[in-house]
This record gives C-alpha cells, structure tokens and sequence, in this order.
C-alpha cells in the first residue's frame, strides 16, 4: 500500500502531536513524498513555526521521519510525469506531488490543501484523500 503525502502532512506531524502524527507512525513505509516536499518543509520552517519549536529539534524530528517512517522519493523517479503532471495542478510545489502520484500504483494523495487538489481532470487520474480516509485505510489494514 502506497499513501502519497503532501508538504503541509510532514508539517503537521512535526507541529504536534495527534491523529497526524499517530498515523504515520503506525504505518512506517506506507507514505512516500517527493524529496521536494522535505526541502519545502525544511526551507518553509520559519512561516509554519514562528519560534516555537527550537530548530535544532526541528531538524532532528524531520530527520527521524525521512529515516524511520517516509519512503522520499527522487525526482529522477518521477520527473518524467512532471509535465503531465503540470497540466493537472495549478500550484508548481504541488506538481511533485502530483508526478510521484501518476508515477507509482497508490490510494491517493493525502493533504490538507484539497482545493488545489479539486480539479476535475487531477480526480479522474487519482485520489484525494482527507485524514479521516486516511485513517479508515490504515486502520483497515493489519
């Protein structure tokens, strides 16, 4: 089973604790993300964090997560939907997201911005998923 994630699910995992959070890392190896989004979560740090969270640690949990629980996928992986991909979704971060999707067999795209995502042509290709579908094929799965 594949789940693609997109940047602001790794932001969410590493702001706090929760359903998120408790999703991932129930099912390490479940979710691939492009190395993109690592890079935007990382060079994003200062707009979703303002402060809170000491950056050292920031980086220690990012880390952790691309060890331990995320498969991040090179762009020379799927670099050759991109332009497909491009044609489906409006925002150029999300395109990434979108090429890995059409690249590998998967349940969807999970993320938070489902209106990017809405596009009537991106849905005929693949899914959308929200926490709580996420959560029922997870859950479902021994």
């Amino acid at each position: 089973m594949n789940i693609v994630i997109d940047t602001n699910v790794i932001v969410a995992a590493l702001i706090r604790g929760g359903v998120v959070r408790a999703l991932l890392l129930r099912s390490p190896g479940v979710f691939l993300t492009p190395e993109s989004c690592i890079e935007e979560a990382w060079e994003t740090r200062a707009s979703w964090n303002r402060g809170e969270i000491p950056e050292d640690e920031i980086e220690e949990a990012l880390e952790w997560l691309v060890e331990r629980v995320l498969i991040v996928v090179p762009r020379s992986s799927y670099r050759d939907r991109e332009g497909e991909a491009a044609t489906l979704i409006a925002g150029p971060d999300d395109v990434p997201v979108v090429a890995l999707a059409l690249s590998i067999t998967n349940e969807g795209i999970w993320t938070f911005n489902t209106r990017d995502f809405s596009g009537s042509d991106l849905i005929l290709r693949t899914r959308v998923l929200t926490t709580s579908e996420v959560k029922s094929i997870v859950m479902d799965t021994p």
